[in-house]
């Protein structure tokens, strides 16, 4: 041990032997040595007359001691004070106080000297001496603070030679006491034991906490020492709440709440903080909203979390306020299950075990209840009590716009994330979602399916290595070679190609779109679809029944009506509501829009069947009078013949059989075309590909991204954007004006004023990549001839899905960068990975910006506009339309 400077108490006449030699145990470079000598009370009544008497026991003490220390001073005292043995103490720069004999009167001497100068104190055992090298000790550490005085201890006075047993509550702290010895850096070898000491002999007894008489009233197995008190919190400090860290590649990702109430957490103000591993800072980071990312290279399988702001002195190991442990890849099965499973359902898991010599890990996915609950829970049920959060695995941030109903999935992309980029070999997930979620490569389990399962032996994934491995491990969508594909974003161009096909039909026309409208571009689709069916051609058109206006709350849709009488035309409707709407109801619809005619050529693309959609800007004539919907949306889509058709037409198969409607046979067309695309199909609440496809196109960038996209985009592909500019990508972002506006004043309309409020929500997203050296654009159209001469410039509203990587792969289709499509409602995009197309791709949308305008960072219009928004990085995406 460590100690240096140590102020004995000592008395006179008494055997020194026992205390000199336990303080050659815990200061063998002992530098400097003062003793109070107490000689009080009827053995010493000469003293008050003639202290001179005393010299030859005092002579006596300071022989002994010089074998102690080079430098001793004696000090007489016929009553001890407090006041007085702090004043030598803190004259000294004392580092241990030493009692000879613990003495009432000593020990409430002693006991205010310690709580006054957080001096440690020494209770030395009467008797024989102690052996004169200290090996074994005992520690007693019950609560988590006291584990860190114990781990602080031990780093600062325990060397390799040293056995320490570290007493704790079995078995729940065992874990918890080992991760706060890992943090403190400590040499000492440590076993973590139950609550009563080692069976074999020890040389010292450490306790956190000052026993007051009880240091009098019995024998105590060894000397004790007591440590320093530990610092009161501050009272207007929250215990922080820290999940256990996942590793990510070459990051970790923390996340850092504090109670806000009965079952609500909030995240700590932005702030620095400080990562201590070993005894040290091994990084630091800044929070945003409470999240932050460190390197996953700091050394240890378990860190402290520590406030900069909150920090006194300069121990950080002293100031860690909370603990998590580093959760690494390993070699044994993973099994993930959901944090939030009832106490039944957790039994059911420790009873039915996974076998193999899997490990569970819990996944908290909603932060209702804090970690320290958790893992009690756990504890109590006996199972392992690591516990990470789903928000920091995937980068989600708040997660405000997720909702319970998505916890299946969320808890299926955590495993996934797991497993496809960081390597973990993940076997299994246990979820309690109404809806089995769909996984690639590992099982979902219900509790009750446990029993009896038996994971197995998986193999850690590699890492993937190219974006195609992430799109292979991700959308369980394969690459499709041999196919034409041309990509459009023009809606006279669409309207041309698809009436064209339906004038070619020859055998089956198959339509499906989200809504559909009877106004001028609705009536002439629905007049060639009429002519195919009067021919003899099938037709078969699905629509959603809740925006398709046709079954749900007795609505009746006169467009659909009418083909639905038509000869040769079957029409279906997808999930109408009936009752009172729950939010599955409303917002687990099916969004794709899609056309397949003959099995040789399909559209895919985001329109719906309306004017707004299939409209040129130069085939309107606007006025400031005119309504919002007169204005032509900008939109995207593709024309693909080939192979990928047979992988089309059946996602609409799959719909026209959830509607009621009979299957029907696909066959796969012949090639067509060089171009290599991935059909990735998505559905609501079952798996969440289209946004594991966006992600995986975003993290594969390595040159440039472009995103085009008028919804609110979800935090996951905002924080994906980010680390794309993190890596040196130029990340463009095209956006658009939900109610449109002419020279900056909105066209009238229904619901106006939302699309307005929605608009600032679609900007307050774009706003953090531009404030990160991205480029943000609105987009714009110049005068028209058909348009009065006062409207100036118009900023329609940009419904394209459209997304541009490296000048290499892109796509479109029906699927939003927002968390309504990434999770509730069923979508398709396809991913095109051919240079040429994707080349014509970003010339066209090259254009399209160039006479757009750009969120310019250093305008001071911007940053006012981007300051007045920001709150609005915590609208709850769940409301977007």
């Amino acid at each position: 041990m460590k100690y240096r400077r140590i102020l004995l108490i000592g008395e006179l006449g008494t055997d020194p032997s026992a205390a000199l030699a336990a303080l050659r145990g815990v200061a063998p470079d002992l530098e400097e040595l003062r003793v109070i000598v107490h000689a009080a009370g009827p053995r010493f009544p000469w003293l008050a007359g003639e202290p001179g008497e005393a010299t030859p026991l005092l002579e006596r003490l300071r022989g002994a001691a010089t074998d102690a220390a080079p430098t001793v001073d004696l000090v007489l005292a016929s009553a001890l004070d407090a006041d007085r043995i702090a004043s030598l103490a803190r004259r000294m720069k004392a580092d241990l106080l030493v009692l000879q004999e613990p003495r009432p009167a000593v020990l409430s001497a002693a006991a205010e000297v310690r709580k006054g100068l957080s001096l440690p104190v020494l209770c030395v055992k009467p008797g024989p001496p102690a052996p004169r090298e200290i090996r074994e000790i005992a520690c007693v550490a019950l609560g988590s603070r006291d584990q860190r005085a114990v781990a602080t201890f031990l780093r600062d006075h325990g060397g390799p030679d040293l056995h320490a047993t570290v007493l704790t509550r079995p078995p729940r702290r065992a874990g918890a006491v080992r991760a706060a010895l890992d943090i403190s850096g400590i040499e000492a070898r440590v076993t973590v034991g139950g609550a009563r000491t080692p069976r074999g002999p020890i040389h010292l007894l450490v306790l956190t906490r000052f026993p007051g008489p009880l240091l009098a009233s019995r024998a105590w197995p060894a000397s004790v020492l007591v440590l320093p008190p530990l610092p009161a919190r501050a009272a207007a400090r929250r215990t922080l709440d820290v999940p256990d860290l996942v590793q990510d590649g070459a990051v970790l990702r923390v996340r850092l709440l504090h109670t806000a109430g009965a079952g609500r957490f909030v995240p700590i103000a932005d702030q620095a903080i400080a990562i201590v591993a070993r005894g040290r800072v091994a990084a630091r980071a800044t929070t945003d909203s409470g999240f932050a990312e460190v390197s996953a290279d700091v050394g240890a399988d378990a860190v402290g979390i520590v406030r900069e702001s909150e920090r006194r002195g300069d121990d950080a190991v002293a100031a860690i306020e909370a603990e998590a442990r580093v959760i690494r890849p390993g070699p044994a099965p993973l099994v993930l299950f959901d944090a939030g499973l009832g106490d039944k359902q957790l039994r059911l898991l420790a009873a039915g075990g996974v076998g193999n010599g899997s490990e569970l890990l819990a996944v908290r996915l909603r932060p209702t209840r804090s970690c320290r609950a958790i893992r009690a829970r756990l504890g109590m049920a006996g199972l392992p009590v690591a516990v990470t959060d789903a928000s920091a695995v995937l980068d989600e941030g708040a997660a405000h716009d997720v909702g319970p109903d998505l916890d299946g999935v969320r808890l299926a992309r955590v495993a996934a994330r797991m497993r496809g980029s960081a390597g973990y070999p993940v076997a299994a997930i246990v979820h309690r979602a109404a809806n089995r979620p769909e996984t690639i490569g590992f099982a979902a389990l219900r509790p009750d399916e446990v029993i009896g399962w038996k994971a197995p032996l998986a193999q850690a994934a590699a890492a993937p290595a190219s974006l195609a491995a992430r799109l292979d491990s991700t959308t369980a969508a394969p690459p499709i070679p041999g196919n034409r594909v041309e990509v459009e974003l023009d809606n006279v161009t669409a309207r041309g190609w698809l009436l064209d096909v339906i004038a070619k039909a020859r055998e089956r026309v198959h339509f499906q779109v989200y809504m559909a409208l009877d106004d001028d571009v609705g009536t002439r689709v629905e007049a060639a679809i009429a002519e195919a069916g009067a021919r003899g051609v099938r037709v078969r058109v699905v629509v959603d029944s809740l925006h398709g206006l046709e079954g749900s709350f007795g609505a009746h849709n006169p467009l659909l009506e009418r083909l639905r009488d038509r000869p040769g035309v079957e029409l279906r409707v997808l999930r109408p509501v009936t009752g009172i709407p729950s939010l599955d109801d409303l917002k687990r619809r099916d969004h794709r829009k899609l056309a397949v005619v003959d099995g040789t050529v399909a559209l895919v693309g985001g329109r719906n069947l309306s004017h707004e959609y299939y409209s040129g800007f130069d085939e309107v004539e606007l006025t400031p009078r005119s309504t919002w919907r007169l204005v032509p949306w900008l939109d995207a889509g593709a024309r693909i013949e080939g192979p990928a058709v047979a992988a089309l037409e059946h996602a609409f198969l799959d719909a026209w059989v959830e509607a009621g409607g009979a299957p029907f046979r696909i066959e796969t067309p012949a090639p067509a075309g060089p171009t290599s695309v991935r059909v990735v199909v998505h559905h609501g609440l079952r798996d969440a590909r289209t946004l594991e496809a966006y992600l995986s196109l975003i993290d594969g960038a390595r040159s440039h991204v472009t995103t085009v996209n008028g919804f609110p985009m979800a935090l996951e592909i905002q924080h994906a954007l980010l680390r794309a500019l993190r890596r040196g990508v130029r990340v463009r972002s095209l956006v658009g004006s939900l109610t449109p506006t002419h020279d900056g004043t909105p066209f009238t309309g229904p619901w106006s004023a939302a699309r307005i409020a929605a608009t600032t929500f679609v900007h307050s997203r774009v706003d953090a990549l531009v404030g990160a050296g991205g480029e943000g654009y609105q987009f714009a159209v110049p005068p028209q001839p058909g348009w009065d001469r006062s409207l100036g410039v118009v900023c329609p509203h940009v419904h394209a899905k459209l997304l541009v990587v490296d000048g290499q792969v892109c796509s479109v289709g029906s699927a939003n960068l927002d968390i309504t499509a990434g999770y509730w409602e069923s979508e398709l995009i396809l991913v095109v990975e051919d240079a040429a197309v994707t080349a014509a791709v970003e010339a066209w949308v090259d254009r399209l910006i160039a006479q757009s305008r750009a969120f310019d960072r250093d305008d001071r219009t911007w940053q006012h506009s981007a300051r007045h928004r920001e709150w609005m990085r915590h609208w709850p995406g769940v409301l977007s339309i």
